[in-house]
């Protein structure tokens, strides 16, 4: 397995950096540890006579993000995993998703908030790129472990892959989890919607209670996979909005880290975040893993 992790020198990258040191990963797995750094030519005011001042800048900063980085990285030496350094001048997203494609990464780990002027955002905007653009799984650390889960599926191709993939990676292997499933069938929109669809030719409650059948047996489904790879699950379904449910659930089972799939969709924007992922993703307290296929990087 081969996990990016991309770090500054900020509390958030001190979260990813802990999160991934407190999980079990497979024997032989590479940890490739990314910096990014941009040099700031708005200072010069010409740039034709500042050459000198950006080379010089330029070698400074990059010093200073190695340095910056072999700190971050020596809480994961001697733990059997090979540990990688890298630091590249650019726009922290594009580095970052450029190296996990160069490495051919399973999977990215990166802090929730980087250093930017907006403080008060509840997901940095390199977060936010990255989780939304890159082809590879995305783990957004807001904590610095894992202990109680929870996995959000709707029965969908996207979902069902993430036993698949949490089975491979192994590391979430022994903590418990809950599998679950929202279902609409409270909602007046859902009420509305059948009893134009049906026209009174079915009661509106037999339909309720097929949906509510089907999602029960999503949950089950997932609960029973979690279980078999040694994830020991319960299902659960909720009704209403599904991110609001999902983050509900979180909260009131204390949940640190919450699995999604991403949006399954076909060609330009098949590896795009869904509307569920990306709200969940931006207002959960707890951190956040988006599941994406192995098949999502491409061969080198």
């Amino acid at each position: 397995m081969h996990i990016l992790l991309a770090v500054d020198d900020s509390p958030p990258s001190l979260d990813a950096r802990d999160l991934v040191a407190a999980l079990t990963w497979p024997e032989g797995t590479t940890i490739s540890l990314v910096s990014a750094f941009e040099v700031p030519t708005a200072w010069f005011a010409d740039t034709a006579m500042a050459g000198g001042w950006l080379d010089s800048a330029e070698d400074t900063l990059r010093q200073q993000a190695r340095e910056a980085l072999a700190a971050m990285a020596a809480p994961l030496e001697n733990r059997g995993w090979t540990i990688e350094q890298r630091v590249a001048q650019g726009r922290a997203a594009t580095v970052i998703m450029s190296a996990a494609e160069e490495v051919r990464a399973d999977l990215i780990v990166l802090g929730s908030r980087g250093r930017g002027p907006i403080q008060s955002m509840l997901l940095g905007s390199v977060s936010a790129e990255v989780a939304a653009q890159a082809r590879q799984s995305v783990l957004v650390a807001r904590g610095k472990r894992a202990s109680r889960v929870l996995v959000a599926t709707d029965g969908s191709e996207c979902a069902s892959i993430v036993p698949d993939i949490l089975a491979d990676w192994g590391a979430l292997r022994g903590l418990e989890a809950v599998a679950l499933t929202v279902t609409p069938v409270d909602s007046p929109a859902f009420g509305l919607l059948m009893t134009l669809y049906t026209l009174g030719d079915e009661p509106l409650e037999g339909q309720r209670e097929e949906v509510l059948a089907r999602h029960r047996e999503v949950a089950a489904q997932m609960a029973r996979r979690l279980s078999e790879i040694g994830i020991p699950s319960k299902a659960e379904v909720r009704s209403g909005d599904a991110a609001h449910e999902i983050i509900s659930a979180a909260s009131e089972r204390r949940v640190d880290l919450i699995v999604t799939g991403s949006r399954c969709l076909h060609g330009v924007d098949r590896w795009l975040l869904g509307s569920v992922a990306r709200n969940v993703l931006v207002h959960a307290d707890a951190s956040v893993l988006i599941v994406r296929p192995k098949e999502a990087v491409p061969p080198s």
